[in-house]
């Protein structure tokens, strides 16, 4: 790491060959392949890497015979489902763009979205299969739905094994390859969907080269090191870049991905001792609901090595005192977003701050001033932004979202305040949209949900500008309350008040809720849930 005209540039990126993502899956799956690529926690049922090749050749041989190319796109949306790698490393394998979609998707939603990709062929499972039979009917080109379980519900649908059966020949999978897409620098490999806080998602466009550029740097030794042998329990959502980059990373390194179909805390927790757990990703409100749970001491972490926090800021106070009580030894702040393929920063392992760490290799990253729009030096806040080889191709069919995001300089915009310091370490400190404005302040929400989450009172938070029209906007917090508990709005407005700054109070007050509205990635629907809020005052 070193800063150079108040630019931080990572270490250097080692070459990153010009294949397909496709053919680097393969050539990897190739290695040690009566290992276990995947366990099933619903059902303990074991996938070894051989079978996982066979059966994604099959499907890749099928697609082609059905008519499937380069240039179209397939979609999968379930939940996440033990034939979801198979979907994913047979479209790749044939070169094809890979555009999951959510399964809690409204019929209004999948419309929108389906308008957009125009994918040829949709997996489904039985829990999305109604509703995109429903939606399918409406578009104006054919789409062939295929049922990932056993059995499906409409008789016009058909299943992954029955699709095998006609369409995918019997082929030897040492005479089988791949199909190449050329400069994999601007061949399209994937589409993403963006959280979609503000309205509905965009589809972020990643190249095969921006995902093996992930894949290579978040590999090295520094940062995620998963060995061959190791476990990553993964319950976060597939169709979301977070969970789709580490499952990606676990083929890649001849890992376990023991993989759960739907989120549970008490499934999470009995998994990890049971299945001896070595990696275990989260983000911030499933690190709290894992450290307030009631019986955590009862459960076994001896053989994690550590737990990476991502999508979300990292409450430190959390970190640590989980890191107190199940007595794993690092915590990683890891930070990112879809549009820099999944992962840009992960903190060290000797970290006692609230750093994200050092850029991944290849990374260029410099803070630019709200007010003038002028890159700033060390200790100064502004708009974090970066450049390098993980930055998205852009929004599909959106250039304006673009052009707006990515600069004429290819620097990404990211949306978020930090700064830096001289030894390169890296700090958020706010989201711009998010930013409450009370009088001549700026006050970052995070850092009062943080100190929120402390109480023993909360299990979850968001805080909210409220309109005011002397102010500008007044803190409110919105509250989850822990079960049974009775804590009262005038107990958590003094709480704030004996451990923040006057700016930072909760003059908008305290609302108590059942639920805050959220994404899959965990992310606060802030628009929607202060629209609620404000409707009932």
């Amino acid at each position: 790491m070193n800063i150079k005209d108040n630019i931080l540039y990572s270490e250097p990126m080692s070459k990153v060959p010009n294949i397909s993502l496709g053919q680097y899956l393969f050539d990897n799956l190739h290695n040690n392949p009566n290992d276990i690529v995947q366990i099933d926690i619903e059902t303990d049922k074991h996938l070894t890497r051989k079978e996982l090749l066979d059966k994604s050749i099959r499907l890749s041989i099928a697609l082609r015979n059905y008519g499937i190319d380069m240039k179209d796109r397939v979609s999968l949306t379930s939940e996440n489902h033990p034939n979801y790698m198979i979907a994913m490393c047979g479209t790749f394998f044939n070169g094809i763009t890979f555009a999951p979609l959510n399964p809690a998707y409204t019929e209004r939603e999948f419309g929108h979205m389906l308008e957009i990709y125009q994918p040829r062929v949709i997996f489904v499972s039985r829990r999305t299969e109604k509703l995109l039979v429903k939606v399918a009917s409406t578009l104006s080109w054919d789409i062939k739905l295929i049922e990932l379980d056993d059995e499906a519900l409409d008789g016009n649908v058909v299943t992954l094994n029955v699709f095998l059966e006609k369409y995918g020949n019997i082929v030897d999978p040492r005479t089988f390859t791949p199909v190449q897409v050329g400069d994999n620098d601007k061949r399209m490999a994937v589409i993403l969907c963006s959280s979609g806080t503000t309205g509905f998602p965009k589809g972020v466009m990643l190249s095969h080269r921006n995902l093996l550029t992930f894949i290579q740097s978040i590999s090295k030794p520094n940062f995620l090191n998963i060995q061959q042998g190791d476990r990553m329990i993964i319950f976060l959502p597939l169709f979301h870049g977070y969970a789709f980059g580490m499952m990606c990373n676990c083929i890649c390194s001849n890992s376990i991905i023991c993989l759960m179909r739907n989120y549970n805390t008490d499934t999470l927790l009995s998994s990890i001792g049971k299945y001896k757990i070595t990696h275990l990703p989260l983000v911030p409100p499933i690190l709290v609901a894992v450290l307030k749970h009631p019986m955590l001491p009862n459960y076994d972490f001896g053989s994690v090595k550590e737990i990476l926090c991502g999508a979300l800021p990292l409450p430190l106070d959390i970190a640590n005192e989980l890191k107190r009580r199940t007595k794993v030894k690092n915590i990683r702040n890891g930070y990112g977003m879809t549009e820099l393929s999944m992962v840009s920063n992960l903190s060290e392992r000797s970290c006692k701050d609230a750093s994200i760490g050092p850029p991944l290799p290849g990374f260029k990253c410099k803070v630019v001033s709200m007010e003038t729009g002028k890159t700033v030096g060390a200790g100064k806040v502004g708009e974090i932004c970066f450049a390098g080889d993980q930055v998205m191709l852009g929004y599909y069919k959106n250039p304006k979202s673009t052009a707006e995001t990515i600069d004429e300089q290819n620097w990404l915009h990211t949306g978020d305040l930090g700064y830096f310091t001289e030894e390169g370490g890296l700090y958020i400190t706010g989201r711009i949209k998010e930013i409450i404005r009370y009088k001549g302040f700026q006050v970052a929400p995070s850092e009062i949900e943080a100190l929120l989450l402390t109480h023993s009172s909360v299990k979850d938070v968001a805080v909210l500008g409220k309109p005011d029209e002397v102010c500008g906007e007044l803190p409110m917090a919105v509250v989850v309350r822990q079960p049974g508990s009775n804590v009262t709005a005038e107990e958590i407005v003094d709480f704030v008040k004996k451990n923040l700054s006057p700016q930072k109070w909760l003059r908008g007050g305290v609302k108590f809720v059942e639920t805050l509205p959220k994404t899959p990635s965990g992310k606060v629907l802030r628009k929607q849930l202060l629209n609620i809020v404000l409707s009932k005052l």
